[in-house]
């Protein structure tokens, strides 16, 4: 008996992602990251991957900055694939996004402003 074509796939990309984790940890461990400067009293300074979270804390309470609203937009991210109402295989030259998709994409756009807002001087 075979297995399905959707099950093959499913153990390969987790074996792929098992490798490249793997991989990854290794990379941080050979070439940890330098640490940060000393930052003036009252500003903190986190790598530009944080910038867009770092922008959000100057603006808002840590509990929604820092908490409410990166959950909101990593379970919005993470709920994207169960959100299609097409089967199969999509790959469309332009499709016009469903409502309940225009939230994550706000979420992404807002992150990448916030994060170029704070790296620009």
């Amino acid at each position: 008996m075979t297995e399905s074509t959707r099950a093959n796939l499913v153990k390969k990309e987790g074996l792929c992602s098992l490798i490249v984790l793997a991989l990854l940890g290794l990379g941080a461990v050979a070439y940890p990251l330098a640490p940060v400067g000393a930052a003036p009293a009252g500003h903190a300074d986190a790598p530009w991957v944080f910038l867009g979270l770092q922008q959000l804390l100057r603006f808002l309470p840590v509990s929604v900055g820092g908490l409410l609203l990166p959950a909101i937009g990593l379970a919005l991210l993470a709920a994207l694939p169960w959100l299609t109402t097409r089967g199969g295989l999509i790959i469309p030259a332009y499709r016009a996004p469903k409502w309940w998709e225009l939230p994550a994409w706000a979420v992404l756009l807002g992150w990448a402003g916030l994060t170029a807002w704070a790296w620009l001087p």
